[in-house]
């Protein structure tokens, strides 16, 4: 059942996809490869047509990168008034001037 034996076939036939009943050794690490290679290609391409399309536009090419706007975004939601901060820990600065 399922279609019957595999049948005899030419060796000496190539076709880039590894001819009749391919089974190579590394195929996970071929996909790979070549999955890493197609991105890099296509992230190139991205990044050239948008500095292109920004040319073209008129604007500044100058982008921040996306580490220091989170890391922005992180400061402002974790920094807390300085009043709040001198409230909590219960000294003001006109203390610490005067008796130093």
């Amino acid at each position: 059942m399922g279609g019957g034996s595999r049948y005899p076939y030419p060796k000496f036939v190539w076709s880039p996809a590894g001819g009749w009943w391919a089974q190579p050794a590394s195929w996970k690490l071929n996909t790979f490869i070549v999955s890493c290679g197609l991105a890099v290609i296509c992230g190139a391409v991205i990044r050239g047509v948008a500095n292109r399309e920004a040319e073209l536009a008129g604007e500044t090419l100058e982008r921040r990168r996306l580490s220091a706007v989170f890391r922005d975004y992180l400061h402002k939601r974790s920094a807390k008034p300085i009043a709040a901060v001198a409230a909590a820990t219960g000294s003001n600065s006109s203390e610490t001037s005067s008796t130093s």
